[in-house]
């Protein structure tokens, strides 16, 4: 594998320094990389800059060393589509205007592929997004592609801090949207920090679709009968679906094949292997 990877030092920008961003900036740092990171939050990175602005990412370009990778992994934290048109549609335009010929790596979500019937998804599969805001993340992938950039589309976020399935279940007693027998397609956040430094730290910088999820995609019944005997509580009760519920809408298995071809294998291969991770920070 070693191999394969870049033997000098790459500067990449990290644009969002979030729950993932974060844990990305940590990765490449340990991976001796150069790491420049920018957010609308002065107070989490190193430079300020709007991303939605196109301003405001070319004033970032004059301000900081030319980097060998752009990692765009800012999120509207489930904002509205105007929120989503901002940020991934214009962003991706200033992104790309503000520093022309960089690589670009840009986090999507697999909720893109829009399936119901619980087949196996790859990246080859044609998409059928069921929301407007998923049309709009192809518009700012087909963008990014064009450009000869990275998509990693990822799954369901989740570590210590941050899981919704765990938070519901514990604080109300109740499912995520979706059924018993709805598939969940999850990934640790320390598990998608790593795919992404790998993504850019390979000596070819990849273009194309990445999955970027566990290995072993689990029903929710299964999840929640594991978490009661685990807890030693009740099953929760399954809410009704809203229409607007995103990934909710969904029910399919994500292959995450194509990552692991590329020396990549995930520290907690299913959600009930990182889980773990989450319920020892709750207790803290």
């Amino acid at each position: 594998m070693t191999n394969l990877l870049c033997t000098q030092p790459r500067t990449v920008l990290i644009l969002g320094t979030g729950y993932l961003g974060q844990a990305l900036a940590g990765e490449l740092h340990a991976a001796g990389q150069t790491v420049l990171t920018a957010d609308l939050d002065r107070g989490r990175a190193m430079h300020d800059a709007d991303i939605t602005s196109t301003d405001s990412m070319l004033n970032l370009a004059g301000r900081i060393a030319l980097p060998d990778v752009v990692v765009m992994c800012a999120s509207t934290r489930g904002g509205s589509e105007e929120a989503f048109r901002n940020l991934y549609i214009q962003g991706v335009q200033n992104v790309l205007a503000a520093f022309p010929g960089v690589h670009l790596v840009f986090c999507s979500s697999t909720s893109v592929y829009g399936l119901t019937d619980g087949r196996w998804v790859t990246e080859e599969h044609n998409v059928y997004p069921v929301s407007e805001k998923g049309r709009l993340l192809l518009q700012a992938e087909q963008a990014v592609l064009e450009s000869g950039g990275t998509v990693a589309r990822l799954a369901a976020l989740y570590g210590p801090g941050r899981c919704a399935l765990v938070g519901n279940y514990c604080d109300r007693g109740e499912a995520l949207p979706g059924g018993e027998h709805k598939w969940m397609n999850y990934i640790h956040r320390d598990d998608a920090a790593a795919a992404l430094r790998l993504l850019c730290t390979l000596h070819k910088l990849p273009g194309g679709i990445y999955n970027l999820v566990d290995r072993t995609p689990m029903q929710q019944g299964d999840v929640y009968t594991y978490l009661s005997r685990l807890l030693e509580a009740p099953l929760p009760v399954y809410p009704p679906l809203p229409p607007d519920a995103g990934r909710g809408l969904t029910n399919q298995r994500i292959s995450c094949a194509r990552l692991m071809a590329l020396g990549w294998e995930p520290l907690y291969p299913s959600f009930v292997d990182g889980v773990h991770n989450v319920l020892e920070a709750m207790d803290t």
